[in-house]
């Protein structure tokens, strides 16, 4: 099993799907069978989000809609005078 990617890229699939499936049969294995990760889906964003949300509860000051969109303002403008693209 593993369950650790959340996305699946050219180097999971050729690392996984792939080359573990060929040490897999090498090794005697006759059933393998890769499960391709949930990627950009809705429902798995929403989990993960969700997942997040529920452990960093305290961590982080609750804003209101104008005050997130003032905090990302100033950010953006910080990253901007560091020499960031606009």
């Amino acid at each position: 099993m593993c369950p650790g990617f959340s996305a699946d890229c050219l180097e999971t699939l050729e690392e996984i799907a792939m080359e573990n499936r060929d040490t897999f049969i090498a090794a005697g294995g006759e059933n393998y069978a890769y499960i391709p990760c949930l990627n950009d889906r809705p429902s798995h964003i929403a989990m993960l989000s969700e997942l997040v949300m529920k452990h960093i509860q305290g961590w982080l000051p609750t804003q209101t809609p104008s005050e997130r969109k003032t905090d990302l303002a100033q950010r953006k403008a910080f990253a901007v005078a560091a020499g960031a693209s606009d």
